[in-house]
């Protein structure tokens, strides 16, 4: 769709260019037409690459003055104006003072000389032909630059009410009509939605089949909205619209995870670019702040911008047909089509417009329809200020209960309180004998109630030491900080300090800390972590089992809560898991109102089918985080009856059926996903396939529906964790609001844990051959063939668990430089590890347009019995390298509570709750040699072994593309309508073949 906005707008636009760039862009069309591409490319750089029209972010371990003497080293050689002129050169306005940089600013005469992009002198709507099976609505105005409206930010205001989804916003209108089932709202980030030029301002609606007839009729519903807001143009907007936008910009911004430093100077050099303007004051806040309400840009905006004959309209649906629709010898006739239940669409408009234009690049097949003058008007009279009748049930949105204002970070124990030296790297000065040594050592934990702190020594030893009274005056410190512990008897300097998130760090302050930097080193293994800091089980019953942690890292107001709603039966059948997915599906939908408004105010939640049940989750600010935790539950767990519960409104079961059935539909379209999927089926066979899901679903009645659901429901265990600025208190109560929501209902005991559905995995037979799989592409205009060599390796061991992380650390680089780099394998390359249900194993992955699925196997068993030679002349130093920097990888600390929750929360749902594996790899990863590494490798991996075939235990899955290279060669032929059927029944021939053997409960 977007590709199709550049192409069918004014042509002499710089707009209309293609900007991803292709052989056809690039070297076809430049050549045909005489076109010296590499002379055009350096007139470009010549015009446009010069210092002010640029911005620079250094960011690094030096001075500001080491850091400016590398900059002028580097980039002096950049012009400071254009090598060429040109009439699209940046103008540079001076300020007041001229002899700041900063207090220019700039102009860009793209506008002057182009104009807006869209010629709207007719109105139009575009009618696309989809590649998967989709209805989408989308309507964009083309706005001014919103640059100098940085402080305001009309449209954020104005997308905040159009896009708003709780009660009287116009989804929920909508929703009710059954013609929509999502929406979003605003100004896109990239440089095509916000420009120098202008900017578009777009809504997407995500139809129902019924939906797709009646798109004349929800944008004349837009519009009414559209005119209410233009309404209160004249009658002023209630002002706690724009506090609360404004309070929870600010509390989002404050409260954000810390970026990384890649992503800090990118983020800093877009926002100092030219064309922003921003001041420097605001380069860090600029565009995420709002500092004031600006009624007049709203006004100008709704106005004179977005109204009927300012517009662009795009109709994407599968009701036209499908993309490969086109490609078996259709042609672009429409009535040689195969018919869908959506064929039957009848409209005048879209009934004369004849065979479908095809967008250059991407062959995307299009009709542009000239909108009745009659229907313009319509909509031009529902945009006339007006407050809607009651009847449209449009209204703005109510207040929102979920702003939080309580961001206190909750008091850690006293026995093991915060203190800026926890966690600290030290040096101490020792007496040994007569003499004093520089010992290190990391401080570990805070006694608040003796003022004294635990230190772990090199050889792990800990001792604890008295706080002096001079350190108890400090709120923090910097590195090479001196003072004193034991009343002054012991010395100390800090040598490092932890960052944001970060452990325990041990460094010694000398030339071994940059020998483990740079990988020739291996890093120290930081002290373990004690026990009152990893999750504790504060709730075990057979109703509920609740972990809790407490944050003493990021040390931010956010929590999350992770649920697993563990059920029996969950996997008994193909029925069981299409009314799982349905009722994911329903409880989203009914809670759409309530969740909406707190993820606007950065709470989020979402509810998934598992292979035990489903998985809950709540994050964001912890206050409020409970509240909207006790809606959710009290919704999901209404469905324990007879009937749909009052949440899911009228129609609403229908559309979200069609939604699924829609998702299964599209399941599996990319080869490399179809890929994955296959072989995960293969290995776990309580996986049911979509095409299986979506056959149980056939004919499928709330009544039905609820006679499974409810009987899943009836007898529920819950585990879960609570982790965050969350204390033993709120871990009560979080307890109690989980008990209660599970026992609203009558008999609800739990469910013993020998009835928890059992997650078994295939165990493979060693062969001397692959077991292969081999399946043609779902969509027929994908050329692209994918393949992947599974090796399983066995049940969970830390020993091999390890190996194989460092195996695949060794392998990783130089499979992707041979088959990608050097041979243009295929475009995606990769290799790495797998661990499924406690069971472990190796997988290789080839993505090609250009070379066969049998060529990508055999390219990959050669690389494997090729490199067994690289392993035995691999040199020592080259070997510890590997293993150091696989060391220092898994010593990396996580980057926000999110990342360390979702990897604590891992350990639960695969039942191994090993809390420091990490540490516990990288202590046996030491004693690793070689040799032990060369076996592993040849037990598992290598094809052959002085001549015979190795027996290993592997399977090989190829997804074969549709392309007239080598790519789709041995393509199979599978019937279209059975096409899940045919791959459900390859698969169960591999179990079949496997003895339906497993290896049973591993944890």
């Amino acid at each position: 769709t977007a590709k199709d906005n550049t192409n069918t707008n004014g042509p002499k636009h710089p707009y209309s260019q293609f900007s991803w760039g292709n052989r056809q862009s690039l070297k076809e069309t430049p050549e045909a037409n005489g076109v010296d591409i590499m002379a055009e490319l350096r007139k470009f750089y010549n015009q446009y690459y010069y210092a002010k029209n640029m911005s620079l972010v250094v960011i690094g371990a030096y001075t500001l003055d080491e850091l400016q003497e590398h900059v002028v080293d580097y980039f002096s050689h950049v012009p400071g104006k254009p090598r060429e002129k040109s009439p699209l050169t940046m103008q540079h306005i001076s300020g007041t003072d001229t002899s700041s940089v900063w207090n220019e600013t700039h102009h860009s005469p793209i506008a002057d000389v182009f104009g807006m992009p869209f010629d709207f002198s007719s109105s139009c709507i575009y009618r696309t032909v989809p590649v998967k099976e989709r209805h989408t609505l989308s309507i964009a105005w083309q706005v001014m630059p919103l640059q100098s409206h940085w402080k305001s930010k009309p449209c954020d205001y104005i997308s905040h009410l159009l896009g708003h989804e709780a009660a009287g916003s116009l989804l929920s209108a909508l929703k009710t009509k059954s013609w929509v089932t999502g929406c979003y709202a605003g100004v896109g980030s990239g440089g095509h939605e916000d420009a120098s030029t202008h900017a578009l301002f777009s809504i997407s609606f995500s139809l129902s089949e019924e939906g797709v007839s009646h798109w004349a009729e929800i944008i004349s519903l837009l519009y009414s909205y559209i005119g209410m807001l233009r309404h209160y143009c004249v009658e002023g907007f209630p002002g706690w619209i724009y506090e609360e936008l404004r309070a929870i910009h600010e509390v989002s911004h404050k409260f954000e995870d810390e970026k990384s430093p890649e992503e800090f100077v990118e983020h800093l050099a877009e926002a100092a670019a030219p064309w922003y303007n921003l001041p420097p004051d605001r380069l860090l806040d600029g565009n995420s702040l709002l500092f004031e309400f600006d009624a007049n840009a709203v006004k100008n905006l709704l106005e004179n911008y977005l109204t009927p004959g300012n517009s662009r309209v795009d109709l994407m649906s599968s009701v036209f047909g499908r993309a490969h629709d086109y490609e078996e010898n259709h042609g672009d006739d429409a009535s040689k089509l195969p018919k869908t239940d959506g064929m039957h669409l009848k409209n005048e408009l879209f009934d004369s417009g004849g065979p479908p234009m095809t967008e250059p690049m991407f062959g995307t097949k299009f009709w542009c329809h000239e909108i009745p003058s009659a229907v313009v008007q319509e909509w031009s009279n529902a945009a006339v200020a007006h407050l809607p009748p009651d009847s449209s049930m449009l209204s703005l949105p109510p207040v929102n209960p979920f702003i939080p204002v309580d961001f206190e970070l909750k008091a850690l124990p006293a026995d093991d309180a915060h203190h800026p030296l926890v966690n600290c790297s030290l040096k101490l000065c020792i007496s040994v004998g007569k003499k004093k040594a520089w010992f290190p050592a990391t401080v570990t934990k805070f006694n608040g109630l003796k003022n004294q702190v635990l230190l772990s020594y090199e050889d792990e030893d800990e001792k604890w030491h008295l706080v002096d009274s001079i350190l108890q005056e400090h709120d923090s410190f910097e590195p090479d900080y001196e003072s004193t512990f034991d009343n002054k008897s012991i010395k100390f300097r800090i040598v490092a300090m932890p960052e944001v998130g970060e452990g325990a760090v041990l460094k010694y302050g000398d030339d071994s800390d940059f020998h483990v930097e740079s990988g020739t080193h291996f890093p120290p293994i930081p002290p373990p972590i004690p026990e009152s800091r990893l999750p504790q089980l504060v709730s075990n019953t057979q109703l509920l089992k609740l972990w809790h942690l407490q944050d003493r890292k990021f040390k931010r107001p956010i929590a999350e809560l992770r649920l697993k709603l563990v059920c029996a039966g969950i996997n008994r059948s193909p029925l069981e898991g299409a009314c799982a997915d349905l009722f994911v599906t329903l409880c989203s939908d009914a809670t759409t109102e309530v969740s909406y408004l707190a993820s606007v105010c950065e709470i989020g939640s979402s509810i998934s089918a598992t292979g035990f049940g489903f998985g809950l989750r709540f994050n964001g600010f912890d206050h409020k985080l409970l509240d909207l935790a006790k809606v959710l539950l009290n919704v999901i767990l209404s469905f324990r009856s007879d009937e749909l519960p009052p949440e899911v409104k009228p129609g609403r079961f229908d559309a979200c059926l069609e939604v699924l059935k829609r998702k299964y539909s599209n399941a599996g379209m990319k080869a490399s996903k179809l890929c994955s999927e296959i072989r995960l089926r293969c290995i776990r066979p309580t996986i049911w396939s979509s095409s299986a899901k979506a056959d149980a679903l056939v004919g499928i009645t709330p009544s039905k529906f609820m006679e499974v659901i409810s009987a899943l429901l009836k007898k529920v265990s819950v585990e879960g964790l609570y982790h965050g600025n969350v204390g033993p208190a709120e871990a009560e109560v979080a307890i109690s609001l989980i008990t209660e929501a599970l026992l609203s209902a009558p008999g609800s005991t739990g469910l013993p844990k020998k009835k928890h559905p059992s997650q078994f995995v295939i165990k493979m037979p060693r062969n001397q051959t692959h077991p292969i799989i081999s399946v043609p592409t779902k969509d027929l205009t994908d050329s692209n063939t994918a393949v992947e060599v599974y090796f399983q390796v066995g049940p969970d061991d830390v020993r091999k668990r390890t190996l194989i992380d460092l195996i695949a650390h060794v392998l990783d680089e130089p499979f992707y430089d041979q088959l990608r780099t050097k041979e243009q394998f295929g475009y995606d390359v990769s290799c790495g590890s797998r661990w499924t249900y406690g069971v472990m194993g190796m997988c290789f992955c080839v993505v090609t347009s250009c070379k066969s699925a049998n060529e990508s196997t055999e390219r990959i068993e050669r690389f494997l019995e090729e490199f067994r030679k690289e392993l035995e002349d691999m040199k020592d130093e080259t070997f510890m390298e590997h293993v150091n920097g696989l060391a220092k990888n898994k010593l990396q600390m996580f980057n926000s509570l999110e990342e360390e929750c979702g990897n604590l929360w891992s350990e639960i749902t695969e039942g191994r709750y090993q809390w420091d594996s990490e540490r516990q790899e990288v202590v046996l990863l030491k004693s690793i040699t070689k040799q032990e590494l060369i076996a592993a490798y040849d037990d598992w991996l290598l094809p052959q072994c002085n001549g015979t075939k190795n027996y290993r235990q592997s399977l090989v899955v190829k997804v074969i593309g549709s392309g007239d290279g080598p790519s789709s060669e041995d393509r199979p032929v599978f019937d279209a309508e059975h096409f899940g059927s045919e791959i459900d029944r390859h698969i169960t021939g591999f179990h079949k073949s496997a003895g339906q053997t497993t290896w049973g409960k591993i944890f």
